[in-house]
């Protein structure tokens, strides 16, 4: 009798496994797009948690740096220094040897140094310092350059001479100069210069005290714009000209940019046209003007294809206090704007914008 009943439960549990197996089977057999639709959903939103956590690494960064001030080294090794501009460089003290016995001291009482910095050279008087090159008193020199993923350094090589250096140390890379004496990383973006006559540093930090209250005040005046929002674009506009294949550059509000058809921006937005008449558009970094369009950002990049010259110039702006991306692509006579009709463009700034 039990045998007879475990016949029964096998036959009954075999008769079972092969209705699921069918109905499995023919699920897989009748619907296979589903399979791959479930699969790229899965892709889709690994991609979005990507880009999420590039957006909270970015919004770490910032809250990191305090001010959201950004050292590009991509761009320093390219001999371009707009991600250093903005804010003043000031000396906070020498690495120095006295010949104690104390070997090499960082001295916060040698504060005297100059650092002038421009978009496209550094200086301090005795050292300038362009893309890939370094002259001292004016002479050019026989220059070395080294990266090491976290910090650039530009430097001499004389067998017979003295030596110099500049090295760029983003926040949180090096633990060599700090004014308070901890162990701790810089929390400022520094830039060190360094001759080898006596072995002697200057250490130069970035104070973004007055880029900080340049924002707050922003905020008090109901600014749409401000120094925070723009080192956001930035970097978003380095990262989505990548996928372009293009390069920008950026109109850093002192040197207007020099377009490749022979207009300078922002200079010439008074000549524009933009729906068929002339627009009223003018540079206004804080978003709040007195013209229909007001202009926070402008990005150029000049074509090295045919045909010649050709350029695509965005201007950033907002209209009614709501952001709009504004192109130009004309290439002789009068300079046409259109608005962009790149989505992620666009969206992209609106979202910096609302930030």
């Amino acid at each position: 009798m039990m045998i007879g009943l475990k016949k029964i439960v096998l036959s009954a549990t075999s008769i079972v496994m092969l209705v699921v197996l069918s109905a499995c089977g023919g699920k897989d057999a009748q619907s296979p797009a589903s399979a791959s639709s479930s699969s790229a959903s899965v892709s889709t939103r690994k991609r979005t948690s990507s880009a999420h956590s590039s957006l909270a690494a970015s919004s770490q960064t910032n809250k990191e740096t305090v001010t959201g001030t950004h050292m590009n080294l991509a761009e320093i090794k390219t001999g371009n220094y707009r991600s250093l501009l903005g804010s003043d460089w000031k000396m906070i003290g020498a690495k120095v040897n006295y010949h104690k016995g104390n070997g090499m001291e960082f001295d916060t009482s040698q504060v005297d140094g100059q650092l002038s910095i421009a978009k496209d050279k550094i200086t301090t008087g005795t050292l300038t310092v362009t893309k890939n090159s370094i002259a001292v008193d004016g002479k050019n020199e026989v220059t070395q350059l080294r990266n090491n993923g976290k910090t650039f350094s530009v430097s001499t090589e004389n067998d017979d001479d003295s030596n110099w250096a500049m090295t760029f140390y983003p926040v949180g890379t090096t633990s060599d100069y700090q004014v308070d004496g901890t162990s701790s990383t810089n929390r400022q973006n520094l830039i060190t210069v360094w001759t080898s006559n006596n072995n002697y540093t200057q250490v130069f930090a970035q104070d973004t005290t007055s880029a900080s209250s340049t924002t707050a005040a922003n905020q008090k005046n109901g600014a749409l714009w401000n120094t925070s929002k723009d080192k956001q674009l930035d970097a978003f506009m380095t990262q989505w000209s990548q996928t372009m294949n293009q390069d920008y550059t950026k109109y850093d509000g002192v040197h207007e940019l020099d377009i490749s058809t022979g207009l300078l921006y922002p200079r010439h937005l008074s000549d524009v046209i933009f729906k068929g008449q002339r627009a009223s558009i003018a540079w206004a970094p804080s978003g709040k003007g007195t013209h229909e369009y007001n202009v926070v950002a402008i990005y150029n990049h000049d074509g090295t294809e045919p045909p010649l010259p050709n350029h695509i110039t965005y201007f950033f702006a907002f209209r009614n206090d709501s952001p709009i991306v504004l192109v130009d692509q004309s290439r002789d006579g009068t300079p046409t704007l259109g608005e962009t009709e790149n989505v992620k463009l666009k969206e992209g700034f609106a979202r910096i914008a609302r930030n």
